[in-house]
């Protein structure tokens, strides 16, 4: 007997991989925290500079190649690249094939990819202007329920940017936010529910004056 329960998406289920990528061109931005082993998200980082799944990381010296390859003239420790790289393949966030003629193949998977992204959205923010235009940035959107996770990952997002929740979803900023906006509503796949206004004044506003710093 089939469900009549609406079906839920996942928050990457239908994730536009190729508008994600340029996430990953990007060089990796993070605190080196141990000069001889990488960190998680450096690798991931990397192999999912690639681009598509399957493409990998192949060389006869295996993972010392591989720690070169991650922060170009700076090399990590053997040892601990290989064991970064088994951790990760345990968790399934990439997969490890040795070849007949000595070489290491090290790919990222769909798995890895997702976490890759989720590393890489953390970390975007919007440039503050040095001063504010007297604008408001407003964006509104009305995503169906049967996409709540889809809807929820990308109020989850606009969070993250700090804008301001006025009402339900409806989100304020006071700066130029529209190329971070668009990224978002084009990767999670929401531009035809998703606008974006600029507009001189909001009645009330001094509760976002507040909130942004802005008296």
């Amino acid at each position: 007997m089939k469900s009549n329960r609406a079906k839920t998406i996942a928050p990457y289920a239908h994730i536009d991989w190729q508008k994600a990528s340029q996430l990953f061109q990007k060089p990796f931005v993070g605190e080196k925290k141990n000069r001889f082993i990488p960190a998680t998200k450096e690798i991931l980082h990397v192999l999912a500079a690639a681009g598509t799944i399957g493409l990998a990381f192949i060389s006869p010296m295996g993972a010392k190649a591989i720690s070169t390859l991650l922060v170009g003239d700076r090399a990590y420790s053997r040892w601990g690249t290989k064991k970064v790289i088994a951790q990760l393949e345990k968790q399934k966030y990439v997969s490890i094939r040795e070849k007949s003629d000595g070489s290491t193949s090290v790919c990222i998977t769909r798995k890895g990819l997702r976490r890759a992204l989720s590393y890489n959205l953390d970390s975007m923010h919007i440039s503050k202007p040095k001063q504010w235009d007297g604008k408001w940035r407003v964006i509104i959107f009305d995503v169906p329920e049967r996409y709540h996770r889809l809807r929820d990952a990308f109020r989850h997002r606009l969070r993250q940017l700090n804008l301001y929740l006025l009402q339900e979803s409806v989100y304020v900023f006071p700066y130029p936010c529209f190329d971070e906006v668009e990224f978002l509503r084009e990767l999670f796949g929401v531009s035809f529910n998703v606008r974006y206004l600029l507009v001189e004044k909001i009645e009330d506003d001094m509760s976002l004056r507040r909130y942004f710093d802005l008296m």
